[in-house]
């Protein structure tokens, strides 16, 4: 066999273990879902079918400068406790391959200009050839991969490069699917925080409303995020007396549904036969001061009902105006003097308002996500929008609440929540 022979099955020979490792890393794409497994699993896949010394995977950063996340072989280097190192942009060979997006093969590094020493100074190893090919995934860089040293030979070739190429296109694969697998591992536990949020804010609210002898609740909640900040309760202490309250933690999300947790046991505490609404309120107030977060406050509504007299006695923290619909389907706004927010002075100069219902009128709490409800063309829905949804005689609370659901609905139509939403609605039949 001549020598020219010889050589060329060589590399045929070679080749053919490259396609080989091609199958492997294939596999590996739909085995593996482990980045801590995959990405040593490449790098030493690379190894054995390229027959070098090393190799060495490189990552696009968060300030889109490359960041070594493995390496493999090389006397010790990396083998999961590599140094961290980064390169920027542009700088050595790697970073010259990320900026070009095009494979680069070094037959003598030292010798090339654009070698950047520094990664062998850190390591201890000396790079001697070096093949890098880019890993680009839908338009998209994710870094770059190399391997260094051929074993039995000086330097790489031309032949090594088609082989190495398909190689780092699998790779950059395989990275792409771990890093969905791993979005959506994200995403699934974050609905599933979520989901258990929601069921703890639900066990603060109310599971069901009182009946006491001819009066009649209703009401209803809508988070515009998976949890809110909006809050309501109905409290009975007695025979005669019923607490209500609706209120609305500035903020949405998370940190709303944990302040509103916290302001709704508080309330639940002050709460004794007898008090006034405004004294619960000032109370409700001082605990509430120096416990809220990043300049956050609780507007909140916080009455009485006296069942024998049939009176509303009740106060205002910042909270929206209630309306009244009387028996004749006349809605009107109660505009009475309020107080600033909870939580926001230590003292709160809280102002009370008297009013006594007639059979078949109905006193409407809510919150801002009823007047703020904006549709697709920004417009709000407006205290005068309410006023029309109400213009009309209700039998029962339940459908008080209905007609202002749907009309807040057909106000917003295709539109996005602006806010959460809460109803609190009551009168005695």
């Amino acid at each position: 066999m001549t020598t020219a022979m010889a050589a060329s099955l060589s590399t045929v020979e070679h080749q053919l273990k490259v396609y080989k490792g091609l199958v492997e890393v294939s596999a590996l794409i739909n085995a593996i879902t482990n980045s801590q497994e995959l990405l040593p699993a490449i790098l030493d896949v690379a190894r054995r079918v390229m027959e070098v010394e090393a190799a060495s995977l490189f990552l696009v950063n968060a300030t889109g400068e490359l960041e070594l996340a493995c390496a493999s072989g090389g006397g010790g280097v990396g083998n999961g406790a590599a140094p961290k190192i980064v390169v920027p942009r542009g700088r050595g060979i790697a970073g010259w391959v990320l900026d070009h997006g095009r494979t680069l093969l070094v037959p003598d590094a030292y010798a090339d200009p654009r070698f950047f020493p520094d990664v062998d100074k850190k390591t201890g190893y000396r790079s001697r050839s070096i093949l890098c090919v880019p890993l680009v995934r839908n338009g998209s860089e994710i870094g770059v991969l190399q391997v260094l040293n051929p074993i039995g030979r000086e330097a790489f070739e031309e032949a090594d490069i088609e082989g190495f190429e398909a190689y780092g296109t699998l790779a950059a694969t395989a990275i792409d699917k771990l890093r969905t697998i791993e979005r959506q591992r994200q995403q699934e536990r974050v609905a599933q925080e979520f989901s258990f949020a929601r069921e703890i804010q639900a066990s603060f609210l109310p599971q069901s409303l009182p009946r006491p002898a001819q009066v009649n609740f209703a009401a209803a909640y809508r988070p515009a995020m998976n949890v809110g900040g909006d809050f309501y309760d109905v409290i009975e202490l007695g025979p005669d007396e019923v607490y209500f309250v609706i209120g609305d933690v500035s903020g949405k999300g998370m940190p709303a549904a944990l302040l509103m947790a916290q302001a709704l046991s508080i309330l639940r505490l002050i709460l004794q036969p007898g008090v006034s609404p405004v004294t619960a309120m000032a109370r409700w107030n001082a605990m509430l001061s120096g416990r809220t977060i990043r300049g956050m406050f609780i507007t909140a509504l916080l009455g009485r009902l006296v069942l024998p007299t049939r009176t509303v006695e009740f106060c205002s923290a910042g909270h929206c105006h209630p309306f009244l619909v009387n028996e004749l389907g006349q809605p009107t706004q109660i505009k009475t003097p309020g107080s600033p927010p909870l939580g926001l002075l230590p003292e709160l100069p809280a102002h009370s308002h008297h009013l006594t219902l007639k059979p078949h009128e109905w006193f409407v709490l809510y919150t801002d996500g009823l007047v703020e409800s904006f549709n697709a063309d920004d417009v709000p829905l407006d205290p005068e929008g309410v006023l029309r949804l109400l213009s009309s005689q209700f039998a029962s609370a339940g459908d008080v609440v209905d007609a202002l659901n749907r009309g807040e609905l057909e106000h917003r139509q295709q539109a996005d929540p602006h806010d959460d939403l809460t109803l609190l609605v009551f009168g005695f039949q």
